[in-house]
């Protein structure tokens, strides 16, 4: 799977844990690799409203997520 998700520094979780940032997946080279099945995918970073979605994983095909996360009301 690969991330092309603004701001590149926000954290990634697959189905709860830590899995880095998507900075980290988001290149040519670069993929969040996952077990084929069923994932939740959390994007989170401070300051930003969090992205949450699942996926179905399939053997040997690649899923590109695009997004922009909307920073959270704060009037600073």
């Amino acid at each position: 799977m690969k991330l092309k998700v603004k701001p590149r520094q926000a954290e990634v979780f697959v189905d709860g844990y830590f899995a880095g940032a998507v900075d980290d997946y988001d290149g040519t080279f670069q993929r969040l690799r996952l077990d084929p099945g069923p994932h939740r995918i959390e994007i989170r970073m401070d300051g930003y409203e969090p992205l949450l979605f699942e996926v179905r994983v399939q053997p040997d095909k690649t899923i590109t997520y695009k997004s922009a996360m909307r920073k959270t009301g704060g009037g600073n």
